[in-house]
């Protein structure tokens, strides 16, 4: 797939990118700036973060880095207050999350408070600083990165479902409650991705090639997701081309959720 050639559509616009790093977040940190968003790489590992700002600058785009560990909420307050300054905070990315295989019988307590705080928390917090300069702004829109398993179960993911499932519900709760503000609140869920969560889980096995090519031979069009389809449905539904789209769950999974639902 060649992605889209850049439309500045993000231009004058402020964007935060939680786990803006690694993973899917780095990916969507760099498309927002190709698009001429100001972004905010916000992550708790400064130094990769700058890398990932420093590759935007390079490319032509504008990033900055500030430290944030979604967990904080006075992290959180300062981290949108530092966006708001630059200009009207009309675009978020709640990327930032955490995976642990156990079951629940299996699963830790720090482990399932670790995977909640990360994965639930986060975005709870997140949304509850950023909502109030999105108003200011005039309106906003809020993109979640969820998961295929915030729609279906999956053995030994106890703690990683029930956040996925937990956070879903809650943007929906805010997309309502926020409705009449002109911010509008989606999800985007990805199955097993080229990057991200999926490829450092399985970097772990005893042969992470071997393990990812049975999962993408398990998935209905047979291959994992690329980073850049996830960043082309994060982007519309950061656009106005979403503009009458709120509380939406969009599935980029090739068809999993349809066939296990």
């Amino acid at each position: 797939m060649t992605p889209a050639t850049a439309t500045n559509r993000f231009e004058g616009r402020v964007a935060v990118v939680t786990g803006g790093a690694s993973g899917l977040g780095a990916a969507i940190s760099a498309r927002l700036a190709d698009e001429g968003a100001q972004v905010v790489v916000a992550d708790v590992d400064v130094d990769a973060a700058e890398r990932v700002a420093e590759t935007a600058v390079d490319a032509g785009g504008w990033a900055t880095v500030v430290r944030a560990d979604v967990t904080s909420d006075d992290d959180m307050r300062s981290l949108m207050e530092q966006a708001a300054a630059l200009g009207p905070l009309q675009a978020l990315v709640l990327s930032a999350a955490v995976e642990t295989r156990a079951g629940v019988v299996e699963c830790s307590d720090d482990d399932w408070d670790v995977v909640v705080d990360v994965n639930l928390k986060g975005p709870f917090l997140g949304m509850r600083h950023a909502v109030p300069r999105m108003v200011e702004a005039g309106g906003g829109s809020i993109v979640a990165l969820g998961s295929t398993l915030g729609q279906i179960t999956q053995p030994q993911y106890a703690a990683y479902c029930a956040s996925k499932f937990g956070l879903t519900n809650l943007c929906k709760q805010v997309a309502i409650e926020h409705a009449k503000d002109g911010v509008r609140v989606n999800v985007v869920a990805p199955s097993a991705t080229d990057t991200g969560l999926f490829m450092k889980l399985t970097a772990m096995a005893p042969d992470p090639d071997g393990l990812r090519r049975q999962v993408a031979a398990n998935m209905p069009m047979q291959r994992l997701a690329r980073a850049e389809e996830v960043c082309e449905a994060v982007l519309f539904l950061l656009s106005d081309a979403s503009s009458y789209t709120s509380g939406a769950v969009l599935p980029v999974d090739g068809g999993l959720a349809a066939r296990r639902s």
